[in-house]
């Protein structure tokens, strides 16, 4: 006689619900796997060709650079002359964006005159000084200079000198080899030249905000540069200097910068004009002059359909090498570098330690 099990009954639907459940949800996973691998497979291919879209505007910027040179110009004869005075460069080293066309993407490209900066290594100890001070007070002549603020600025000029001279001879602000060794992560003073701008980071008193800048105020990367040619001695090139740059070294607002580059553009003496104005800050602008640009900073960029997959590329390149063989690519940054503050370095954060 058999017993009925009624309290079983169901059983076997359940389990094949709970089954299908499982079966489901590893469907839906391995579904999103395959999705992420695709898309993985769409961005890595969209920022390879953005990359070398880049590559090819800033090699385009750089043929242009050199193919119009007075050397170029020259060794190819009259006719070479008249059409690279007509069509002139693609992308000219004034600091702005220039775009171009390449196998069907869209590039973009800026180019900056090296020797349009100071010369960080050459600069002379009161142009140094003048330049920290207005960084310091907000880059204007007309604010005030309390005790703090002379003490920052001297402390970051002392350090700054300290840095680069080859003895261990500690100024009345400055820093050496005993500073840095007492820090948290201790290192010893470079007592040499700067290699990049990015050295400043470790002198005694410059801050991340300091070195990067922030809304309406430029930085110390702006202002000075370390790949300036030995010949020039560390001229500063009035034919391309920024406003940013005019404004800090002459302590003057950035709409009376700006104006100064509008008379530069006009056609109007420049050289004479700033010479004259640099006297009041320096006892003998000597430092200034008028020449083509022989080394530049490029950074390039690829417009691609994704802002998370555009690349950039930046190069600090030596116009000045032999045509034939083209630039000598003086630094390489195959991925540009950050261009902003660290996070959480708002406008408002403190400028000085």
């Amino acid at each position: 006689m058999s017993i009925p099990r009624t309290a079983e009954r169901g059983v076997a639907l359940l389990l094949v619900l709970w089954i299908f459940m499982i079966l489901g949800v590893i469907a839906m996973d391995f579904a999103r796997y395959m999705r992420d691998d695709a898309m993985a497979s769409v961005n890595f291919a969209e920022e390879t060709r953005g990359y070398y879209v880049a590559l090819a505007g800033m090699n385009r910027a750089i043929f242009d650079m050199q193919r119009t040179s007075p050397e170029a110009k020259a060794a190819g004869g009259e006719a070479e002359q008249e059409r690279a005075d007509e069509e002139g460069p693609i992308v000219p080293p004034d600091g702005e964006w220039h775009e171009g066309d390449f196998a069907g993407g869209r590039w973009s490209v800026r180019m900056v005159d090296e020797a349009s900066r100071i010369s960080l290594n050459r600069a002379p100890e009161p142009l140094i000084r003048a330049v920290v001070t207005n960084l310091v007070r907000g880059g204007n002549a007309t604010t005030g200079v309390d005790r703090r603020t002379a003490d920052t600025a001297a402390t970051i000029t002392d350090s700054i000198l300290d840095w680069r001279d080859p003895d261990n001879m500690v100024r009345p602000h400055g820093a050496e080899s005993g500073f840095y060794l007492k820090r948290r992560q201790p290192y010893r003073a470079k007592n040499g030249f700067f290699d990049s701008p990015e050295e400043l980071l470790l002198v005694r008193g410059v801050t991340p905000a300091l070195f990067y800048g922030g809304e309406g105020m430029p930085g110390l990367r702006d202002i000075f540069s370390v790949y300036t040619r030995r010949e020039n001695g560390g001229v500063l090139n009035v034919r391309t200097v920024a406003a940013p740059v005019l404004q800090v070294l002459l302590g003057i607002d950035p709409d009376e910068a700006a104006d100064l580059v509008v008379q530069r553009g006009q056609g109007e003496p420049f050289l004479p004009i700033v010479q004259a104005k640099l006297t009041a800050v320096v006892p003998h602008p000597e430092f200034v002059g008028d020449f083509n640009p022989r080394v530049v900073s490029i950074e390039a960029r690829a417009d691609v359909s994704a802002q998370r997959n555009q690349s950039r590329v930046a190069a600090v390149a030596d116009l000045a090498s032999d045509v034939a063989e083209g630039a000598r690519v003086l630094r390489w940054l195959d991925r540009a570098p950050w261009s902003e503050p660290p996070p959480g370095l708002g406008a408002g954060a403190e400028r000085t330690s």
